[in-house]
This record gives structure tokens, C-alpha cells and sequence, in this order.
């Protein structure tokens, strides 16, 4: 019995398609193509719906050409091709349906929102902690600097009750006298 896991079997022809780029020709096409075959059949929205077990909302994405509201590419391919087979189209003639996603690999798309920042568990959150510890450190710092320069280090502490009651019991003194 000998192993050859050196060659690569096939996979199944669903994930075969060409990584060509999107064409919104193509897209339409395919849109058309599925707008008329479903209308020769005669057959519903429902009706086909209920016989290849797709959603009904991604059928009517489908034929309006809604791209946002269309599954992912993975999925797509399945309906796609049991959508041929109901309507006995040839095979691959609505691969224009599947949307091929461009790759913009030099756009960053990091976006600061300070709202939903996880300050225990993500950099960003530890980032502004560090920075948020270190400017109140260099803020005591410069206080404490400025309060030496004035000469109001002291070693007793301020006691503001003491000089109001004894001011009070002078009045009250004088009063009585």
C-alpha cells in the first residue's frame, strides 16, 4: 500500500473558480441570465426557494443585484451552483454572482474609537494607561518642584477648624466681657 502525499488530489470542482478580477459586466449578466431562466421555468421566488433550501432574501439579492446583502464567497459558490442545476443552466453560468473581492492591502483601515477600547486587554488600552500614568507622574513632579521653589513644604499639617474656633471663642470672649 504506498502513500504518495506529495501529489494533490483535486478537490471538489465548487472552489475551483478563477481568481480573475471582479467585472461588473459579468455580475449583471449573470443577474439577467438568472432574471430570465427563473421567469421561462415559470417557478417563484418561493416556490424555488423552498426546492434548493436558499433564503429567500438572498434570492431576491440575487435578482435586484444587491452585492451587500449576498453571503460570503464560500457559500455562494454552493448556491450558485444548485441554482444551475434547478434552472438546467450550463455549468458556471452564473459565476458572474460571485463577487470576488478586491485586495487593497496598502489602505489601513484602523479606525480610534475611545468608547470601545479595552483598556485591560488590548496595546491601544495599555498604550493610553502608560501614557495617562506618566503625564499624572511629571504633574505631581512639577507640583511638588514648584512647592519646594515657594518654600510651603511644611511638616505640620493645615488644620483650618483650630483657627475659626479659636477666633470664634476670642468674639464670644469679648462678648461676654
Amino acid at each position: 500500500m504506498a502513500f504518495n502525499f506529495l501529489s494533490k488530489k483535486p478537490s471538489s470542482d465548487l472552489s475551483d473558480l478563477p481568481d480573475k478580477p471582479f467585472s461588473e459586466n459579468d455580475f449583471s449578466e449573470a443577474i439577467n441570465l438568472f432574471k430570465t431562466e427563473r421567469k421561462k421555468t415559470g417557478i417563484s421566488l418561493e416556490q424555488l426557494s423552498k426546492e434548493t433550501k436558499i433564503s429567500r432574501n438572498v434570492l431576491i439579492a440575487i435578482e435586484n443585484g444587491w452585492k451587500k446583502y449576498l453571503p460570503e464567497k464560500t457559500y455562494l459558490i454552493s448556491m450558485v451552483k444548485s441554482l444551475e442545476i434547478k434552472l438546467n443552466l450550463e455549468k458556471g453560468s452564473l459565476d458572474g454572482l460571485i463577487i470576488r473581492k478586491r485586495n487593497f492591502n496598502n489602505i489601513s483601515n484602523f479606525k480610534f474609537n475611545f468608547i470601545n477600547i479595552d483598556f485591560l486587554n488590548s496595546w491601544i488600552g495599555s498604550l493610553i494607561y502608560i501614557i495617562f500614568m506618566l503625564l499624572s507622574i511629571l504633574a505631581l513632579n512639577s507640583q511638588q518642584r514648584y512647592l519646594i521653589k515657594i518654600n510651603s513644604v511644611s511638616t505640620e499639617p493645615i488644620i483650618i477648624e483650630k483657627t475659626i474656633i479659636k477666633n470664634r471663642d476670642i468674639i464670644n470672649n469679648q462678648k461676654e466681657q
